[in-house]
């Protein structure tokens, strides 16, 4: 199957932010086509629109295409052969769990090395307004124009920090109008306060998402260090969760217990990485995130989660969720072709 990428990476200086450029390929080894920098002319929109079936009981009698696009917004420390790897990796597991929709990557230009956090910070605001203006933008004109398509984002740790600013900041950049359905982050490396209600940051996530998602662990031994380069000033929310008074469209999965029971030597050999990016080597956390795709039932029926006391805020099952539930919820869940529950 024919795979996307938007690229904010220069040709000739992989570690700089240059204009977005549209990469297709087949598998993470394999060779990529670049289709330059403009998503229609080069024909990448085409290509990707194509994926689709087509609906023809539409009420105006015109085939449209429809179908679901997930963004995917990798985090620090990612090459962009590790950036086409890790599309790769999320683009099996989505399989797995039952979602047949299309997975775009939107990868921005990070160092590789440890030390070099800092730079890579100024590397994804510098590429932020990308993610809007040459991704989501793109997609809600082709809306407007043959194909029903509903986008959605999952951003990984520093990749939240990508996602926040160009929430934040769009609107200087193109009309107000655009929204995703799903917006998700996986361990965000991003300030917890700036999801509190009246937070700027947060209305524009109330403006442009239907539901925000936050999936965090308090092991995470990554978001410790990210968190000691700012002098503790500000805990990330991919380890402390949601701020008490988040707005009503986001919840919270806590995956501490998960973690806990998927890895019981919490000791010092255990690295931080394992504790950042647990999440995707894990089919329940997958199944979870197909659900909060699919969009169609309330996030408090989840198979693959548990309630706390608090309205808004679940952990995910550290057994999971069985098979059959799985699928009876899917099938209540799916909204759009984009799901095909699992056999069995």
């Amino acid at each position: 199957m024919r795979q996307f990428m938007i690229t904010t990476r220069r040709a000739d200086n992989p570690d700089a932010v240059g204009p977005a450029r549209y990469l297709t390929f087949d598998d993470a080894a394999g060779p990529e086509r670049d289709l330059g920098t403009d998503a229609v002319e080069g024909g990448w929109l085409q290509r990707l629109m194509s994926q689709f079936p087509t609906d023809t009981t539409n009420r105006v009698g015109n085939p449209t295409r429809v179908g679901d696009i997930l963004f995917l917004v990798h985090g620090f420390n990612v090459s962009h052969a590790s950036a086409r790897a890790f599309h790769m990796k999320c683009a099996a597991a989505l399989a797995a769990a039952g979602w047949t929709g299309q997975l775009v990557s939107y990868d921005w230009p990070s160092d590789g090395l440890v030390f070099a956090y800092l730079p890579d910070r100024a590397n994804a605001r510098a590429a932020a307004s990308a993610l809007v203006t040459s991704g989501i933008s793109v997609l809600e004109a082709a809306q407007q124009a043959d194909c029903t398509v509903n986008v959605h984002v999952l951003a990984h740790s520093m990749g939240g920090f990508v996602v926040q600013q160009a929430f934040t900041w769009a609107y200087q950049d193109v009309p107000p109008d655009w929204k995703v359905g799903q917006l998700m982050f996986a361990a965000a490396d991003v300030d917890h306060s700036v999801f509190a209600a009246g937070q700027v940051s947060a209305r524009m996530f109330v403006k442009h998402a239907g539901r925000l998602t936050a999936y965090c662990n308090r092991y995470d031994k990554a978001l410790v260090v990210s968190n000691a380069k700012r002098l503790d000033l500000a805990p990330r929310m991919g380890r402390v969760g949601l701020p008490d008074d988040a707005p009503a469209m986001m919840c919270e999965v806590d995956c501490t217990a998960f973690f806990h029971g998927a890895y019981p030597g919490l000791g010092a050999e255990l690295s931080p990485q394992t504790s950042h990016c647990f999440y995707f080597d894990q089919p329940e956390f997958w199944q979870d995130v197909v659900l909060t795709l699919a969009g169609g039932i309330d996030r408090s029926v989840f198979p693959t989660r548990e309630p706390t006391a608090t309205p808004n805020r679940f952990i995910l099952k550290p057994e999971g969720a069985d098979p059959g539930s799985y699928r009876q919820a899917l099938l209540r869940a799916a909204t759009s072709p984009s799901i095909t529950p699992p056999s069995g």
